[in-house]
């Protein structure tokens, strides 16, 4: 067994060669590990910013550029499965899509 440190703010899930991703989550704390079978995966759960750039165009067909400023974390119940069907990078596979179609939309909506 080797310690394996999880910092404040973050949390962990175990990936294990004979089972699997682990169901629970890892809280913040030093825990114990067998190597070469289990291994950590450390994810941020702090509130983090992230500047989404967007060029869309108005209702009057006119082009408008705007940065959008949103903060965002991950679930901590969901880690596990965010890991196995996202992979760690979830914020630059996500963010970007989901912040361009939500903004362009309320762009187009506003009179």
């Amino acid at each position: 067994l080797f310690p394996s440190p999880v910092d404040a703010g973050h949390r962990a899930v175990i990936f294990d060669r004979f089972r699997g991703v682990q169901d629970a989550v890892v809280g913040e704390g030093t825990h114990f590990l067998i190597p070469w079978v289990q291994k950590p995966i450390i994810f941020d759960c702090r509130s983090r910013p992230r500047n989404v750039p967007v060029i869309t165009g108005s209702k009057d067909l006119q082009n408008v550029n705007i940065t959008l400023r949103i903060l965002f974390r991950p679930v901590t119940a969901q880690l596990p499965r965010i890991f196995t069907s996202i992979g760690e990078d979830y914020d630059e596979r996500v963010l970007p899509s989901i912040t361009t179609e939500i903004l362009k939309s309320v762009v187009v909506s506003t009179p």
